[in-house]
């Protein structure tokens, strides 16, 4: 399978290349794809890196936009890898790679911004307990 990685500068696309390459070896990545071999279809996936990590600059934000404008008017698909580590890039990437059956595992934490209502439920129990308990929330 061959893979086009593109990303503005500094948005870890050469290191998910590596880590893509050495996870899994029958995969051919590239992070230097030309236009015309991205319109020609010769990768069976193209993956972008996300702005998601902290420190995004405006010149990061102006080529990300740049990259997704050229992509679209080339009428290339294309997604998104996020995460904030290493690790969370290389499950995600490889997860849009090599999509499994069936939706995507819910997200188990807890957190204050993420409006699901089982984790919202999940939230608010645990910190009405921990008051009941006289504790603070964990």
């Amino acid at each position: 399978m061959r893979i086009a990685i593109l990303g503005a500068p500094a948005t870890g696309k050469t290191a998910l290349v590596s880590a893509l390459a050495s996870h899994v070896d029958t995969l051919q990545v590239s992070d230097a794809p030309s236009p015309d071999t991205l319109q020609t279809g010769r990768y069976d996936r193209v993956l972008l890196m996300g702005l998601d990590r902290p420190g995004t600059t405006p010149a990061q934000q102006a080529a990300d936009a740049a990259l997704r404008a050229q992509l679209a008017a080339m009428g290339v698909a294309f997604a998104v890898v996020y995460g904030r580590e290493e690790r969370e890039r290389l499950r995600a990437a490889l997860r849009l790679i090599d999509p499994q059956d069936g939706p995507a595992p819910r997200w188990t934490g807890v957190c204050e911004k993420c409006a699901d209502p089982e984790c919202e439920f999940q939230l608010f129990t645990a910190l009405k307990s921990s008051k009941v308990a006289g504790r603070p929330p964990a």
